[in-house]
């Protein structure tokens, strides 16, 4: 009979303990949420000044010309963001 109820103790206990290891702090949920808005107002920004990007957004990928991503080979797609090279009246006189 002790048996049992030591078993079942060490059951409980074990259960309890495993499943509190899955569930992530509040704070880590924050600090996340927080990384990827800084990660994705940077890539914006740094691939704003090329006309072709990668559809998944691979790192270093980012072209003036057409072509394919060195890093998983898709083809580029045209930037949304891209401005374009702007003229001022200093660069049209010859």
């Amino acid at each position: 009979m002790i048996f049992k109820k030591i078993a079942f103790a060490v059951t409980l206990a074990g259960s309890v303990y495993l499943s509190a290891c899955n569930k992530p702090a509040p704070e880590e949920k924050a600090t996340t949420a927080e990384a990827a808005e800084t990660s994705t107002a940077a890539d914006t920004a740094s691939t704003a000044q090329f006309a072709y990007i990668c559809p998944m957004k691979c790192e270093g990928s980012a072209s003036h010309d057409p072509g394919k991503c060195p890093v998983c080979s898709m083809d580029l797609v045209k930037n949304p963001d891209y401005a374009g090279a702007t003229a001022t009246p200093d660069s049209l006189a010859l």
